[in-house]
């Protein structure tokens, strides 16, 4: 027997059959349950003529359907293709069409939308919506459920078969979809369960971002192969987040650095009993020191810390920072979790020695097959056997990797090269600023220089001669910002992800003629 996903939700239901495997809002689903309505969904995909390797997309908010559909679909060796909830109709679209899906299934949040677009999918051949409602051209989930059968079955799937296909590089171009297979995502879970030590079958784990991320499947899918109990809300918010957190006497989470800050702050307004939280996994961005340290002392003071550094394309857990690594190696991501391999090389792919700055390369089983039907992407990505993260990083001599910057967003001015997280850490140091970030502009002499993007703090009057001598004074010459920009908001991927940087150069990377007015800033202009 090859060892797959399908066969954790099997195994616990027969160890823990009454325990709690999920929760959404105020829904439940044992592990028995949990196994038994998987099994019929399993069944009744396959009487509508689906079949091991076909192509199913998901368009939901975080439900109980949807994690039913995602163990019902690794066990008949269906491939999932889990869509943005917060996209567009046109990446919705382009996105099933180019996976070819035989199947749809979508909560009543997005009929009205599937009605207007699904003539453009005519490949999609069984739509499913789940929920009380109908639509003459969909199938209901509930009568899938009540037609299937609970028993469980032979699982013919392969630790090789494709398992779910993620849409990556949002914040840098056209999404790719990253393959991932059976067995990279569970050498992701037995890395994750081993050197996190978390989840364990005690553990009662709340995840509070969206379930179409790879985050989301490495929790989810390792919550199932320990027996722990998984929570999700449908969408986040603080005050629910805090409180189920109290009433499930919660004990590991994992959340951005967004997430945390908006905790602490609801923390602060209204204080909750989060003393159970014994473990908090950072991931999907830098965790500044300041904001860690309130973590640990207000908000979590029982928990320890960790922080990773992850990716799509390795399904995706790279490195971890534990707790007990600090503070000797603060501002690091840890070292490479147990199945992986690290490199730092330079243009050449020439590894480079400790210290210095270079692409960080990645190797090991959780590494995505491929991008799928994009063959020029994934001979690029994939080359030489390491995968490419067109990440920017540093390794010390014990080892720790150093995040430094997206290769992209490196900005080379007059010959040197500014890396964009040592800017940003020193704005996120100024108590006038709620965020900030810097992009490279096309500049005439130097070919780029430094510009700021901030968000003020609410009520505070920034100058752009501020800024500057802020930094000036923190910084060399060349890595301080030339110019600032002030705006209300950062654009950002969906959910609180990360800043849509390219969309900032596209606004701000017109070349300044020698008759322009100078360009003014925000509160105050």
């Amino acid at each position: 027997m090859e060892m797959t996903h399908g066969y954790s939700v099997i195994r616990n239901s027969r160890k823990s059959p009454h325990k709690i495997a999920i929760r959404c809002g105020d829904r439940r689903r044992t592990y028995r349950e949990l196994n038994e309505r998987s099994n019929r969904l399993a069944s009744s995909l396959a009487k509508l003529g689906l079949q091991r390797g076909d192509r199913v997309a998901t368009l939901a908010f975080n439900s109980v359907e949807l994690m039913e559909s995602y163990l019902a679909h690794l066990k008949l060796g269906l491939i999932t293709v889990p869509l943005n909830a917060w996209g567009t109709d046109k990446d919705i679209l382009s996105q099933a069409d180019l996976t070819g899906c035989r199947a749809f299934t979508f909560t009543p949040d997005f009929l009205p939308r599937v009605e207007k677009f699904r003539l453009s999918l005519p490949q999609v051949e069984t739509w499913i919506l789940t929920g009380e409602h109908s639509a003459p051209f969909a199938h209901s989930y509930e009568d899938l459920m009540a037609r299937g059968i609970p028993e469980d079955f032979p699982l013919d799937v392969r630790e090789g078969d494709e398992a779910f296909i993620l849409f990556t590089g949002g914040t840098t171009g056209i999404p790719k979809g990253a393959v991932l297979t059976h067995k990279s995502l569970l050498w992701n879970v037995i890395s994750v369960t081993t050197e996190n030590q978390s989840p364990t079958p005690e553990d009662v784990v709340y995840y509070p971002m969206p379930l179409f991320h790879a985050a989301a499947l490495s929790r989810f899918l390792a919550c199932m192969y320990a027996g722990a109990t998984f929570i999700v809300t449908r969408e986040f918010d603080p005050r629910t987040c805090l409180e189920i957190i109290a009433e499930e006497k919660a004990t590991a989470m994992t959340a951005n650095p967004t997430i945390l800050a908006k905790l602490l702050q609801e923390m602060e307004k209204n204080p909750s009993d989060t003393r159970s939280m014994r473990m908090v996994l950072s991931s999907q961005g830098f965790l500044h020191p300041t904001l860690r340290r309130a973590v640990e002392d207000r908000l979590f003071p029982r928990a320890g810390i960790y922080v990773t550094y992850a990716l799509t394309e390795a399904s995706p857990g790279v490195t971890l920072l534990k707790p007990t690594d600090r503070p000797r190696e603060s501002g690091s991501v840890g070292k490479p979790y147990l199945c992986t391999e690290v490199r730092i090389v330079d243009e050449q792919d020439r590894d480079l020695p400790a210290g210095e700055v270079g692409e960080i390369l990645v190797k090991g089983p959780t590494v995505m097959k491929e991008y799928f039907r994009n063959p020029a992407e994934t001979r690029e990505t994939l080359r030489g056997g390491w995968l490419h993260t067109g990440d920017l990083g540093k390794q010390d001599e014990d080892g720790f990797l150093y995040f430094v910057d997206r290769k992209k967003d490196m900005i080379k001015t007059g010959g040197l090269n500014v890396y964009s997280r040592e800017v940003e850490e020193v704005l996120s140091r100024h108590p006038g600023i709620a965020e900030a970030v810097i992009i490279g502009v096309p500049h005439e002499t130097w070919g780029e220089t430094v510009k700021a993007v901030v968000v003020p703090r609410e009520g505070v009057e920034l100058s752009e001669a501020e800024i500057i001598e802020f930094c000036k004074a923190r910084l060399a010459s060349y890595k301080k910002p030339t110019s600032v920009a002030f705006v209300d908001s950062l654009p950002k991927t969906p959910f609180g992800g990360k800043v849509l940087k390219r969309e900032l150069r596209e606004r701000f990377s017109r070349v300044p003629g020698r008759f322009d007015p100078p360009e003014k800033s925000r509160r105050g202009e």
